[in-house]
């Protein structure tokens, strides 16, 4: 248990002359240090030096190699400024390599809090630093820095809020500070992952020795198993081992990374095993469902029993000045050194309570550095440990029962002081060292954070300085360094016994006697373990100066806590939200170990009492993308899709359908059917056939017009109304027979207008069938001044104007297939919609196209549709109408038949005729160049909104913006001026209310 001191500041910082220099000269963001360089070649390096890759950061061209992080490459190029802290904006720098803290959050691709330390580099990508104005090396928002006295914590709950308008101005200037990076608004949504399921016997997190070993042991004995682990490759902490690194393994002895590659060889060739790599289990569900990140999206995977082996995290320092650039976690640095090949720098100062500082040291030796010092935490030198030998017998100075009490420098290291720990943990006989880098390791944390989802209970261990599981659910397993035991051999043994365990349920008698000899063994090696270990914590010494930061995420320092603490937040939960220690992006896996300990000293409480903040998932961050998932409706596509495709069509979705959005610029293909003639595919309008002698009086009763009178061969428009006479759907009727109707309706709506029929007929016990046909019928829209020629050299139909009337419906062969004909002009030119079975829609498509060649026909998608009907004025219900709205409305009186008898929505409809101040549809011309977005508001002459833009777009025919908008009944008048809110401005239209295009209808009878 670490002793915090306090009292007032004895070491006020004063730069020596040399350290002046060395801070002016210390490398900036953007300038190589030529002091580090790759390092030679390395069997265990993960980068491949024959690959190169190039990428952008910050507008600077950074070389690389296929392997490489964004932060191992940056660090190799020379940047040691990675970020700017959350709320003084301080320099940071490389911190753990493992994605666990702040430090390397940068944005990429316009994607924003990446981590940069693991995220693996791509040819071409852009990379930002964020939370810094205007760049990471000359940030002006550092100036807070300054002011840091006047920023307490609970500084918001204190203060500013007298008089209002200081709270006013202050939560505005503070809300925009606040949070790291920035979302572009501008990006295109990306396609929503992948989702699947999956089931295992016995599924395992993590891909270390222990959970190698317990994936193997339980494969094994027969049981299929999915091993879990969020690195590239197997291995584990032996992935970045080094060969001085000796590990003993079932009694046989082996260099760490030959440990790593030779357990991961056995996995990944068992036939039982099913490997995730580069995946991260971010929660433990009831039920042991896992949900697992992988690189091709979210899988859930159910085990029967789960084997957690997620291993142990490390944890910084408490010390001044300890969030300085290139101050690293010694884990850190053996990653860059051994699976990037970069050197760090050229000098380390070592700070170690724990064994894992001696082989960073060594590492560091073997790299070309400078170890200047060692300071060791615990009181004796550690004879019995190899490392510490070897780096004795080197000439490494070695201090035991000493601390570091505080960094030197500005911006990046330029020294280290440490002293020795007195009896009341203060620091005398301090000594000051000249290096570039300081290498800390303030012990491991458990990445417990599954086995607390999952209900385990733990106990403090004081021998191994951490929270051990004690109580762990039914079919939930623990192994390796996630128990606290740190020991290659014990890992090995924990693991295989888990997985012996877990595979029980399949082999219940197997290896009865294995189990009880490993079961002995591991007692043995625990015990072993527990006599040689010592972990001294290292003191907090808050007299060493006011800038010792405990969480790098909210920056939150030492003396912050111990302030919470003194205004009465004693429980962990409470200080945790005033403090915001572990709230931030590492969620405690760099802050919490040392903010529990200050609690428990400060509150002199035993760290058995203080307890843990409360785990949940997602362990790791996860977009929204992936937590909505994919769409859980089944996509239709029309017999035509594979056409679209293969014509390079921009896909979109429209009322559950795939449809063709456009095939290349839509203002270009709209002018084409205006000047010549296109096709649309247009299959996906719902279409039904009603049949039966009550055929004719079901429609009069569902539709507002009138189609007992139609005659056959003749096609209406019309639409549907609820019961209060508000707008459902619109289509065409066409009526082929006395008794024999065919319906179309739009894209999303075919299946309520269907239970709508079915319902009515059943109220009023009619004898009529409706038959839903939509999927059997493929339906193309060939439309212009040119289809009529086109559409005439496939059918013997008399197309003529005279024979062949608007609003006419025939049935004849097109392309020698049986089909039916409706002249009708929602884009508002001469055309036919060809009805013709599903099976032949690519013939038809294609005979098409072949017929209207000499005509350049082109085919165009819906958002030319929409500019075209736009210009005639043509609504589409659910985007131009709403809940409320009537067909008197949109202008469509015409349609509404009272002298027919009852029909749905007539009291409704009857009410609505006559209410005059009601809001008006109506079609709008922008006076200026500005095109409107659907959504934007009409305004007042207060910016007020008073209506809103339903559809607008840019018509290739007038060369300006229009569309609908919907507006109070006073501005609903021809040639009235309307104020339009876009763009952070307001724009003058002229209101229309006859159509844009052809207004008297000429085009579409010709």
């Amino acid at each position: 248990m670490p002793e915090v001191v306090r009292g007032p500041p004895r070491h006020g910082y004063q730069p020596h002359r040399q350290d002046r220099v060395a801070a002016e000269t210390a490398p900036s963001a953007m300038t190589t240090d030529r002091r580090s360089s790759r390092l030679s070649p390395s069997p265990i390096e993960l980068i491949d030096r024959s690959k190169k890759v190039e990428f952008e950061f910050n507008g600077r061209l950074i070389h690389a190699y296929e392997g490489d992080t964004i932060g191992s490459a940056l660090y190799a190029s020379g940047v040691r400024i990675f970020s700017r802290s959350f709320k003084f904006h301080r320099v940071r720098g490389m911190l753990c390599v493992s994605g666990n803290c702040p430090n390397c959050l940068m944005t990429v691709d316009g994607v924003p809090n990446v981590r940069a330390c693991v995220r693996r580099v791509e040819q071409g990508m852009k990379v930002k630093g964020q939370n810094a104005w205007p760049g990471l090396e000359r940030d002006l928002l550092s100036i807070i820095d300054r002011f840091r006295w006047a920023l307490p914590i609970g500084f918001y709950y204190k203060g500013l809020y007298r008089p209002r308008a200081l709270w006013d101005f202050s939560a505005s200037l503070i809300r925009r500070l606040a949070g790291l990076g920035s979302v572009n608004l501008d990006a295109e949504s990306r396609p929503v992952e992948h989702r699947t399921y999956a089931h295992a016997g016995v599924a395992v997190v993590g891909g270390g020795v222990a959970g190698m070993s317990a994936a193997l042991e339980a494969a094994s004995n027969g049981a299929h198993v999915t091993l879990v682990d969020d690195q590239p490759t197997l291995g584990g902490k032996f992935r970045y081992g080094s060969r001085h690194e000796i590990v003993n393994i079932n009694d046989r002895e082996f260099a760490a990374p030959e440990a790593g590659q030779a357990l991961a060889v056995r996995v990944t060739e068992h036939d039982r095993i099913d490997v995730l790599s580069d995946s991260t289990v971010f929660g433990h569900y009831e039920g042991n469902l896992l949900g697992v990140r992988t690189p091709h999206g979210i899988v859930h995977l159910r085990g029967r029993h789960v084997i957690v082996a997620t291993g142990a995290q490390e944890v910084p320092l408490t010390f001044e000045r300890n969030d300085l650039s290139g101050v690293m976690l010694s884990t850190g640095i053996r990653r860059l050194i051994n699976l990037y090949g970069v050197k760090p720098g050229n000098s380390a100062l070592v700070v170690t309570t724990n064994d894992e500082g001696y082989y960073a040291a060594l590492d560091m030796l073997e790299a070309g550095m400078r170890i200047v010092a060692l300071a060791d935490t615990r009181p004796e030198f550690r004879r019995d440990l190899d490392a510490a030998t070897t780096l004795k017998s080197m000439g490494v100075l070695i201090l035991p029962n000493n601390a570091m009490v505080r960094a030197e420098g500005t911006r990046t290291v330029i020294g280290g002081i440490v002293g020795e720990i007195g009896p009341n943990g203060t620091t005398g006989n301090e000594r000051q060292f000249d290096c570039d880098t300081i290498a800390m390791s303030g012990g491991f944390q458990p990445s417990s954070a599954l086995l607390h989802q999952a209900g385990a209970t733990f106990m403090r261990d004081f021998d191994v300085d951490a929270d051990i599981p004690v109580d762990l659910p039914e079919y939930v397993h623990a192994a390796g360094d996630v128990t606290a035991i740190h020991d290659p051999n014990v890992s090995a043994l924990q693991g295989r016994l888990a997985g012996i365990e877990a595979s029980s349920a399949i082999r219940p008698s197997a290896n009865g006697t294995e189990r009880s000899t490993i079961k002995q063994s591991l007692r043995e090696s625990i015990s072993s373990y527990r006599r040689r270990v010592l972990i001294t914590p290292a003191p907090v010494d808050l007299a060493a100066g006011p800038r010792q930061f405990v969480c790098y995420c909210e920056d939150v320092l030492a003396k912050d806590v111990v302030q919470g603490v003194d205004e009465g937040f004693r429980d962990v939960q409470m200080l945790k939200r005033y403090s915001t220690v572990t709230m931030g992006p590492c969620q405690g896996k760099m802050c919490h170990k040392r903010f529990a300990e200050i609690l428990s000293q400060e509150t002199d409480t035993p760290l058995t009492e203080v307890g843990s903040t409360t785990s949940r998932p997602p362990v790791q961050p996860l977009t929204l993308g992936e937590l909505a998932g994919p769409m859980h409706m089944a996509f239709k596509r029309t017999p035509i899709h594979q056409r679209h495709l293969q014509a390079n069509a921009k896909m979109a979705e429209s009322g559950g359908w795939h449809r063709p959005h456009s095939y290349g610029d839509p203002q270009e293909e709209a002018k084409a059917v205006r000047q010549s003639v296109g096709i649309i595919d247009v299959g996906t309008l719902g279409k039904l056939d009603v049949q039966g002698k009550d055929a004719p009086e079901l429609l009069d009763f569902v539709y507002t017009h009138r189609f007992s009178d139609l005659r056959p061969g003749r096609v209406r428009y019309s639409v549907l109304t609820g019961d209060n006479g508000t707008i459902m759907d619109d289509g065409t009727v066409a009526r082929l027979a006395d008794d024999h109707y065919y319906v179309t309706t739009s894209t999303a709506n075919v299946d309520t207008v269907e239970q709508w029929f079915q319902w009515w007929m059943a109220d009023r016990e009619m004898r009529a069938y409706v038959t839903n046909v939509t999927s059997g019928y493929s339906v193309i829209n060939i439309a212009g001044p040119n289809a009529r020629a086109t559409l005439s050299k496939l059918t013997n139909i008399d197309l003529s104007p005279s024979k062949f009337r608007y609003m006419r419906v025939k049935r004849g062969d097109v392309a020698e297939v049986p089909a039916i004909l409706l002249k009708i002009g929602f884009v508002g030119e001469s055309g036919w919609e060809v009805h013709c079975p599903a099976e032949y829609g690519e013939h038809m498509w294609d005979a098409l196209l072949s017929a209207g060649d000499e005509f350049d026909i082109r085919p165009f998608g819906v958002e030319a549709q929409r500019i075209l009907r736009l210009e005639k004025m043509h609504i589409i219900p659910s985007q131009d109408t709403d809940l409320l709205t009537t067909p008197f409305d949109v202008g469509a009186d015409w349609v509404v038949k009272f002298d027919k008898g009852d029909f749905v929505g007539a009291g409704g409809l009857r009410l609505a005729r006559d209410q005059r101040d009601r809001d008006k549809l109506v079609g709008f011309v922008m006076s200026d160049g500005v095109v409107p977005h659907d959504g934007d508001s009409v305004v007042d002459e207060e910016n007020w909104p008073i209506g809103r833009i339903t559809s607008s777009r840019l018509s290739p025919t007038m060369g300006k913006g229009f569309g609908y908008a919907r507006v109070p009944a006073h501005l609903a008048d021809e040639g009235e001026t309307i104020r339009i809110w876009t763009e952070g401005s307001a724009h003058d239209a002229t209101v229309t209310l006859t159509p844009f295009y052809d207004p008297e209808g000429k085009r579409l009878r010709e």
